[in-house]
């Protein structure tokens, strides 16, 4: 259950970070592109992240974790590019942009979200 619960919290963190910087591109098509990126990519690199964290520790997260997040950028720039029409060089960025702010953002705001919701929740 605190699995599941992780992971959609981590999704809606995400979707509410990245969707919102999105807006600054004026851009609904952007924005709903930007959320089915993350519907797709977001709950598997979580799930992935959390099941090496258990199997294996620390030992290959960290490297893992830098695989996938190129490999998450690459696959929303592709979405992106397909939906937008924007040129491959754009789609990339944009895609970077948006996963470095919820990357970096998580960081700083996960310490704060996850303890609270475990214990109100009683699964810490």
């Amino acid at each position: 259950m605190a699995l599941v619960i992780q992971i959609l919290l981590a999704l809606g963190l995400t979707i509410l970070i990245e969707c919102g910087l999105s807006l600054v591109f004026r851009s609904r098509q952007l924005t709903y592109s930007v959320l089915l990126c993350n519907l797709l990519t977001n709950p598997l690199l979580n799930l992935l992240m959390l099941l090496t964290l258990y199997f294996w520790g620390l030992r290959f997260y960290y490297p893992l974790l830098a695989v996938l997040e190129v490999a998450v950028v690459l696959v929303e720039a592709f979405v992106i590019r397909l939906m937008m029409h924007y040129r491959t060089t754009k789609a990339i960025l944009v895609s970077l942009l948006l996963n470095a702010a919820s990357f970096f953002a998580g960081l700083l705001l996960w310490p704060l979200v996850w303890p609270p919701v475990a214990a109100a929740l009683h699964l810490a």
